[in-house]
């Protein structure tokens, strides 16, 4: 393939206004839970790469989430600290989960004998951050590490007193043809 080359150019791009707004307060607010999720990490220059999970890019173009996510953050934290973002991205849970990047679910493993209903799981899920964009009747609680999603079942089981045993947190493990290469 041919190598290409190109300079920077700091062109004007669209950013959703709504959205900036509202990822400026999620910035100023630091929840422990729910949507967006915001996840910064610095390189050893000082550059960051900035992933903003969130349903809500769900009809917005690529292109306009970088933007938006860039512009919320120099709104919320200034432009030097802006300017340091090298890569960011905006997507959905079912994008970050296709692209391997939320590899751990917290699912409802509800009893008959439970003292919950279905429907007080799925809200609790909703709550704290829950996908419902590929199935509304079955919320997608996905995170990045088990540690965060150990720390949400915590969470879960303090909002619905009695569902320790509710929750489960499982790990994908690949498609199949990787493990026969092992």
């Amino acid at each position: 393939m041919p190598r290409s080359q190109r300079r920077f150019t700091n062109a004007p791009r669209r950013a959703v206004g709504a959205l900036v707004e509202r990822l400026v307060d999620e910035l100023k607010a630091n929840r422990q839970s729910g949507q967006p999720w915001i996840d910064e990490e610095e390189f050893p220059t000082g550059r960051l790469r900035v992933n903003v999970i969130w349903d809500d890019w769900e009809q917005i173009p690529l292109e306009e989430r970088t933007s938006t996510v860039v512009r919320a953050f120099e709104k919320a934290e200034g432009k030097q600290y802006a300017e340091r973002i090298a890569l960011a991205s905006g997507l959905t849970v079912p994008e970050a989960h296709a692209a391997g990047m939320l590899p751990y679910e917290v699912v409802t493993a509800l009893r008959k004998s439970d003292p919950l209903t279905l429907e007080d799981c799925r809200n609790a899920m909703i709550e704290e951050g829950a996908s419902v964009l590929l199935d509304p009747e079955r919320p997608q609680l996905r995170f990045a590490t088990e540690e965060e999603a150990e720390a949400a079942v915590k969470r879960l089981s303090e909002k619905l007193p009695g569902s320790e045993q509710v929750w489960l947190v499982t790990k994908d493990v690949g498609m199949v043809p990787e493990w026969t290469s092992l």
